[in-house]
């Protein structure tokens, strides 16, 4: 992580021990590092602060219905909706707290605030956070904690991680990094020859 935001993750860390977020933001940290290099054009002030405070506001959602509150077995949409307000509010108070530039902190809480209900894009910096959020899944660790969360098997998690590269990623970067992370979860688990 970058030395620039490395105090938002200390202030954040607190926020992130539930649900294995704290591993999730890491993966979706070097995800969008790496779509950012793909998109010059967008705001890496915006994105990397955005993706380390996004799911800060699980830490506002019982333990207990948050698997629920997301996902197939969604019966909390509300809270859902919560962990989004309440990651923008916590985020605000982590950059203030960090003398952020108040325009970046207005960007930032606004693209937390819908990251997940949200289904337009309010510029290619939220594209960036919703397709670094949606990488993870790509990965053993996503395979692993979708599986625990959800009694998915392995074949019907490759089967939905295939279906959503078609229409769930923002950019084409995006888009490519999840083929190359499929392709990459077919080899090393021995579904293709």
């Amino acid at each position: 992580m970058k030395t620039a935001y490395k105090p938002i993750w200390e202030h954040a860390k607190p926020y992130l021990a539930t649900r294995s977020n704290d591993t999730h933001t890491l993966y979706c940290y070097y995800f969008a590092e790496q779509l950012l290099k793909a998109h010059p054009e967008a705001d890496e002030n915006i994105v990397l602060p955005a993706i380390i405070l996004h799911d800060v506001g699980w830490s506002a959602v019982p333990e207990d219905k948050q698997l629920q509150s997301f996902g197939p077995h969604m019966i909390y949409p509300e809270l859902r909706r919560l962990h989004e307000t309440e990651g923008a509010r916590i985020a605000g108070e982590i950059l203030n707290k960090l003398q952020f530039e108040a325009a970046k902190i207005a960007e930032i809480t606004q693209i937390i605030e819908g990251h997940d209900t949200r289904e337009e894009s309010l510029s290619i910096n939220d594209s960036l956070l919703k397709d670094a959020d949606k990488l993870w899944r790509y990965t053993s660790f996503g395979l692993e904690t979708v599986s625990d969360w959800f009694g998915y098997s392995h074949q019907e998690q490759m089967a939905l991680l295939e279906k959503w590269i078609g229409y769930r990623f923002y950019t084409d970067a995006g888009q490519n990094m999840a083929r190359g992370l499929y392709a990459y979860l077919q080899i090393s688990n021995g579904a293709s020859a």
